[in-house]
């Protein structure tokens, strides 16, 4: 625990940012001029074999219905994209987050990251436990829960520092306090978005 005061400004939040980024996408760089930010009412945050083609397209079509400015990955990136960059700059742009925690979730570090960057951008997130539960979330640490065997394999590999995997235990600690919606059907998503 570090006893000097934590920066609070947006520059620092990016270069954090592009810290997490950087370490998934080594030969990345989010240095420089940034292209002119997309601006987007929701950020989906999803691992994409899990939910991609049901539960969070599902969320992405009845937000577009109603006429809301969403992100979600398959629909909005364009060939030729800089990864990094995009996502960041639509996360810290979007007004809204929406984590899907499905069961594999931890197994992937740029859900991970995103969820970091998420966090440091001050806008709401609302948490929706897909065949997880919040508590999944929070015992990480103890390396317990569905997510504790993706964090040891995250710690063997050695490709991710142990401040990173900390910073990552500690994101999914504070995301498991955010008020949310347990579903296990996506039959539930209408009902579920009145957001």
């Amino acid at each position: 625990m570090a006893s000097s005061s934590r920066p609070s400004g947006r520059p620092e939040r990016k270069r954090d940012t592009a810290g997490y980024f950087q370490k998934i996408a080594p030969s990345a760089s989010t240095s420089g001029a940034s292209a002119s930010k997309p601006v987007f009412d929701v950020f989906i945050n999803h691992r994409g074999p899990d939910v991609k083609k049901t539960l969070a397209s599902r969320i992405y079509n009845i937000l577009r219905e109603r006429k809301v400015t969403v992100f979600l990955d398959s629909e909005e990136l364009e060939y030729g994209d800089f990864l990094p960059k995009k996502i960041e700059a639509v996360i810290r742009s979007a007004t809204l987050h929406i984590a899907i925690f499905s069961k594999k979730y931890g197994e992937s570090p740029w859900c991970l990251a995103e969820l970091s960057c998420m966090l440091k951008s001050g806008a709401k997130i609302v948490p929706i436990f897909y065949y997880a539960d919040r508590t999944d979330l929070r015992y990480v640490a103890q390396r317990k829960g569905i997510y504790a065997d993706a964090f040891n394999r995250h710690k063997k590999k050695c490709r991710y520092s142990s401040k990173q995997i900390e910073e990552w235990e500690e994101a999914l600690y504070k995301a498991s306090f955010y008020s949310g919606q347990i579903i296990k059907s996506i039959k539930y998503v209408p009902q579920l978005l009145s957001l």
